[in-house]
């Protein structure tokens, strides 16, 4: 999954940083809990769970 693009399915909030439902990423690190580190396009990471984000496909 590491370099997926994907795209949040809902509102994440972590380390004072917001991004909407419909931002897109790309999955840098998956951890053993169930939630990712994504790479946000803005730059900032956020740390959403698998079931809150979208796979996106060519």
């Amino acid at each position: 999954m590491r370099g997926t693009r994907i795209t949040l399915t809902a509102d994440i909030k972590a380390l004072g940083t917001r991004h909407r439902a419909g931002d897109h990423g790309t999955v840098e690190e998956v951890h053993t809990d169930g939630h990712l580190t994504v790479r946000m396009d803005d730059g900032r990471r956020n740390f959403p769970a698998h079931d809150e984000v979208h796979t996106d496909t060519a």
